[in-house]
């Protein structure tokens, strides 16, 4: 499909190629760094090394030569090495409003990507632990990627990874036994011979006992005794911690801990039964979470699935020599490719991360045999371990296209925060906590709203909030996020954007526009005014924004469109009028609002953020 701004740009460089005998391409051509020195710039330093004069004289002399008035020119002129070109208003702003018109939901999209399959990996949080803050970036990042490279034509397929099995699972296991170990009946002890009476064990006796022999009973018994509001994330979450540190304290119980996750991994049927249970409590808020924040993924994978095919990875690889052992342990050597060694099983022969991952990129292709990319959303701590799994893979001879996206962190106004120290903001009291706020500012906006419309719109501020303040920055900048700050309807905000939106709908309702019926009526001609023609142009702008999103894998490049295009469209709500225009003028003024408002809409929804009715 090709697009009027594309056509236009295809046009200008062609008059500009034909003044200048050169060959200048629609790519060459880009905005000048302020609007009042035209549309478009193209720099003449290609033409100076041909025509061996300098740029600014060449500037000037295609200046000279281009005739205005006609094919779409206003005007043009130099400004040091660069020919500046204004457009003429009007015939722009009425072929961008006929090309929303005629596309509706598919404006901005391409089929850059048509025929072709990609998996995207995300979303994927640690079983017996709690989303926190931190966890966020990911899910905002990866879904908001999603939506984008799908809009490009491709068939996307996301999939998630959690960590389900290995020793954050064995350490909350671990203690949860310990501290559960008093909900289960302890056996009468037999009196020993000589003995007046007999000697029961002691609590850390008898947890002990429990941590070696588990039966299934005793499971039944700790999971009874657990309250339901205790069945969650938060509530693993700090046994993982607190466990932790009492290892820390304590040394010599990290046997006990490694027992169990070699249990874990043996199957063992009792400790396989509590880590089924408390992994479907994790896995269930997970679910609730993810629908909440709008993260959809297609295929779920799990550590513990790729266990058995891990190990076997793993002995195939110290078959053929590309793996050795190296004091008990299996490592890769990747010390000639600048990559140290890379550890692939442990020494008391539990797995790792690394030894799973092997086998989890054998099976992603193996059950999408047409993926064409896998790629990967991890933040940047493991930029160096991606790049040591992907170069064992290479060693093994699997060459499939697998890509790491990074991202740094995310903190808060009060610092970094850590699930092994326990020092972490969840998200549902992050979640809590911002809608509070929210639905205080909207109740004070609007005291005739009921609760239903007030918390509504709280949700969608919450949403547009926290989403654009993780995707308005590239991936490798950290992110302080700052709630009063995100939540604000100036500056460069997701409530900013989402308020310009519901300010051009508002227009559109006072008037009572109806999209079909009004597609045909209206003077475009008469959209002369700069503000028009700001608004058309940023409009404009929308398809490429998308696909250079998609093809760099940067939301940002989006975030910072639809931030333009909020200040383009206030801009023409605070100097042209619509309603009181005259009847051809006020029709046609419509028709931008109403392209302006599904370009806004689009662009939002690409990353994610939703739209309230009014603000």
């Amino acid at each position: 499909m090709t697009y009027a701004w594309d056509a236009i740009k295809t046009h200008i460089a062609r008059i500009i190629g034909e003044a200048a005998g050169f060959d200048v391409m629609p790519g060459d051509l880009a905005p000048p760094p302020t609007p009042d020195l035209g549309d478009l710039a193209y720099p003449c330093f290609g033409i100076s090394k041909v025509s061996r004069k300098s740029p600014a004289d060449v500037a000037k002399s295609l200046a000279k030569k281009i005739k205005t008035g006609t094919d779409g020119i206003a005007s043009v002129s130099a400004a040091g090495p660069y020919l500046n070109v204004t457009l003429e208003g009007a015939e722009l702003v009425g072929r961008v409003i006929k090309d929303v018109e005629c596309m509706k939901a598919s404006y901005g999209k391409t089929d850059s990507g048509k025929g072709k399959q990609l998996m995207l990996e995300y979303a994927q949080p640690n079983t017996h632990k709690e989303i926190h803050v931190g966890h966020l970036r990911n899910l905002v990042l990866g879904a908001s990627l999603a939506r984008i490279i799908q809009a490009n034509g491709w068939d996307v397929v996301t999939s998630s990874y959690h960590g389900d099995i290995g020793a954050h699972v064995a350490k909350c296991l671990w203690l949860f036994v310990r501290r559960g170990s008093s909900d289960v009946k302890r056996p009468v002890p037999k009196r020993k011979k000589g003995e007046t009476s007999a000697t029961p064990l002691s609590d850390e006796a008898w947890a002990d006992h429990l941590i070696l022999d588990l039966t299934t009973d005793a499971v039944e018994a700790m999971l009874k005794a657990v309250p339901k509001s205790e069945r969650n994330g938060k509530h693993l979450g700090e046994l993982y911690a607190e466990a932790t540190k009492l290892l820390e304290e304590n040394p010599d119980w990290k046997t006990q801990v490694s027992d169990v996750q070699r249990r874990l991994e043996g199957k063992d049927t009792a400790w396989t039964k509590l880590w089924r249970e408390t992994r479907r409590w994790s896995l269930q808020e997970m679910e609730a979470i993810f629908e909440d924040i709008g993260v959809a993924i297609d295929r779920q994978y799990l550590e513990s699935e790729m266990v058995e095919a891990g190990l076997k990875v793993v002995g195939e690889l110290l078959k053929t020599g590309i793996a050795k052992e190296s004091e008990g342990a299996i490592i890769v050597d990747l010390t000639d490719e600048g990559l140290d060694i890379f550890l692939i099983r442990k020494s008391d022969g539990t797995t790792l991360y690394a030894t799973k991952d092997l086998a989890l990129a054998k099976v992603k292709f193996k059950d999408y045999p047409k993926l064409a990319r896998n790629l990967i959303v991890v933040d940047n701590r493991q930029s160096l371990y991606f790049r040591q799994l992907f170069a064992t893979l290479r060693r093994m001879g699997f060459d499939k296209p697998m890509e790491h996206i990074g991202y740094e962190f995310v903190t808060l106004k009060g610092g970094s925060m850590s699930s092994r120290s326990g020092n972490v903001v969840t998200w549902p009291s992050f979640r809590e906590e911002i809608l509070a706020f929210a639905t205080a500012e909207t109740s004070q906006r609007h005291l005739d709203w009921n609760q239903g419309r007030v918390t509504h719109t709280a949700w969608c501020l919450l949403m547009g909030g926290m989403k654009f303040g993780m995707l308005k920055q590239d991936g490798d900048k950290a992110i302080v996020f700052d709630m009063e700050k995100a939540l604000s309807f100036d500056g460069a905000t997701g409530p900013y954007i989402q308020y310009a939106t519901t300010r051009l709908g508002s227009i559109l309702m006072k008037a009572n526009w109806e999209a079909g019926r009004g597609m045909k009526v209206g003077d475009l001609d008469a959209l002369e005014h700069p503000a028009e023609k700001r608004l058309a142009l940023a409009i404009a702008t929308f398809p490429r924004a998308a696909k250079r999103a998609a093809d760099e894998l940067r939301p940002s490049v989006l975030a910072q469109w639809c931030l333009d295009m909020a200040t383009r469209s206030n801009e023409f709500y605070r100097d042209v009028p619509v309603i009181d225009a005259p009847l051809g003028v006020k029709q046609a003024r419509l028709r931008l609002v109403a392209s302006a408002r599904t370009a806004l809409i689009l662009g939002l929804t690409l990353l994610g953020i939703p739209i309230p009715e009014e603000m």
